[in-house]
């Protein structure tokens, strides 16, 4: 190469490399400014929630996005919070279903704003508004603890057939407000729950302990009426199954302690049916004839199926 090109390439050579220097610089001046645009946006808007400027607030998010700029979480986080201030319940469950959407890592966090707006709506009254977020929020959580709201938490659940959950809220409820006055009726629930659940030895020890524990209770008509009912269902479902032993067990059981003359008369009528099944026919005959005694109509229908069963019986035990 000769001199005159050789300097040539040296005057070209640096001025590429300026040229080159100052477009990195450019991008990287364009990328934090566009950072700083996002932060200072929110700093913003959230200078605005402080000061009570909910709806200033949300027009400094939504021009930001008009304008081209990201909807990120933060962002939607805190309009849902304008939306809530605002007592705007649609906006505000849009915005955190979409916080959500982008970003399934925040639903601790709006699980937990919900939750806060629960307890905050029943602690100053509005017991509607907080009913309705103590369901929005346990769709996000349902392991969320609403203190002294538990309980609702859990009647909200059981009206949604949501036993488990029902079930959750009502023993931590008991567990932490044991002697207070709703106690005894959240027993009640908790029952209904563990039923719901399919769990009937633990519904059926829970009413017995609440015997024992409230005897003098108004509510201990609804609680023997549930026992026994629980009972004779669940000793009927096990005959059902052919699940005899179990059966007889729930049902002598129940038998003893049963008020309703008519539960008693089916009880000792599945007894007879469970002996004669398995060829006891003498115990057969007995509860059959419990059956008779009971005298509830001559002209019943059990009355005259064991009255049929009796005589047959009779005739097969005097053949063998």
């Amino acid at each position: 190469m000769s001199r005159a090109n050789t300097r040539g390439a040296q005057r070209i050579g640096p001025r590429f490399s300026v040229v080159r220097i100052l477009l990195v610089c450019a991008a990287a001046a364009a990328v934090l400014a566009v950072a700083c645009e996002k932060r200072t946006v929110l700093d913003e808007a959230r200078g605005e929630f402080d000061a009570g400027r909910y709806r200033e607030a949300v027009y400094r998010l939504h021009h930001h996005v008009k304008k081209g700029g990201a909807a990120t979480p933060d962002l939607l986080l805190l309009e849902a919070q304008c939306w809530l201030r605002l007592e705007v319940e649609a906006e505000a469950e849009d915005a955190l279903s979409r916080v959500v959407r982008l970003d399934s890592t925040y639903v601790p966090r709006v699980a937990g704003l919900l939750r806060d707006e629960a307890v905050a709506s029943m602690e100053s009254g509005y017991t509607a508004r907080g009913r309705r977020f103590i369901l929005r929020a346990v769709e996000y959580d349902s392991s969320l603890d609403f203190g002294g709201f538990n309980a609702i938490a859990g009647e909200l659940l059981l009206e949604k057939k949501r036993f488990a959950g029902a079930m959750n809220y009502f023993r931590r409820y008991l567990e932490n407000h044991p002697d207070t006055t709703g106690a005894a009726a959240i027993m009640l629930n908790l029952g209904e729950a563990y039923e719901g659940q399919g769990m009937r030895e633990e519904a059926t020890a829970l009413y017995r302990q609440f015997q024992d524990r409230y005897p003098k209770s108004r509510l201990n008509t609804t609680v023997d009426w549930k026992l026994e009912n629980l009972l004779f269902t669940w000793g009927e479902e096990l005959y059902a199954n052919g699940e005899d032993g179990k059966a007889e067990s729930v049902l002598t059981e129940l038998a003893r302690s049963a008020d309703n003359p008519l539960v008693r008369e089916k009880i000792y009528f599945i007894l007879g049916e469970i002996n004669e099944r398995r060829a006891d026919f003498e115990r057969a005959i007995h509860f059959y004839t419990e059956v008779v005694h009971l005298n509830l109509g001559s002209r019943g229908r059990l009355v005259a199926l064991a009255k049929e069963r009796i005589e047959r019986l009779e005739q097969t035990r005097i053949k063998q």
